[in-house]
């Protein structure tokens, strides 16, 4: 049986997921499309001068950067429907863990877009429910 297109892409953005939490910056950056564009405000980038792609490993070799990979992410959950996957993860970094969601489009079988959302992790949650 043929896997699904969406069930291809999850395989693909967690074995990106993957490669990140093991440090290996190259073998993550080779499953991102040549016209990879990074939402991440965090993630400098101008056009006029550097590739999405060019910028987000960039990004990922600055300090910031060093942080994420050196922090553990725990993904919690996935969601994939056709092009679109989405990461519900927690990270810890040393400045405290962070819950973030990433949806990421996949294109001719490489990650070529990326957005996210991230918030600290509360010691105390206002409800019995948690983050996760």
């Amino acid at each position: 049986m043929t896997p699904s297109v969406a069930e291809t892409n999850r395989k693909l953005v967690l074995e990106l997921f993957a490669r990140l939490d093991a440090g290996d910056l190259d073998g993550a950056l080779a499953l991102l499309h040549p016209g990879f564009v990074s939402h991440n405000p965090r993630v400098p980038h101008d056009p006029a001068t550097t590739s999405g792609l060019q910028a987000f490993a960039e990004f990922f070799r600055g300090p910031a950067g060093k942080a994420l990979l050196g922090a553990g992410t725990d993904v919690r959950r996935v969601v994939a429907d056709e092009f679109l996957v989405a990461v519900h993860n927690r990270i810890a970094l040393p400045s405290g863990d962070v819950a973030a969601v990433d949806i990421l489009r996949v294109q001719d079988g490489l990650v070529v877009e990326h957005w996210d959302v991230v918030q600290p992790v509360p010691e105390e949650s206002g409800n019995p429910h948690g983050m996760f």
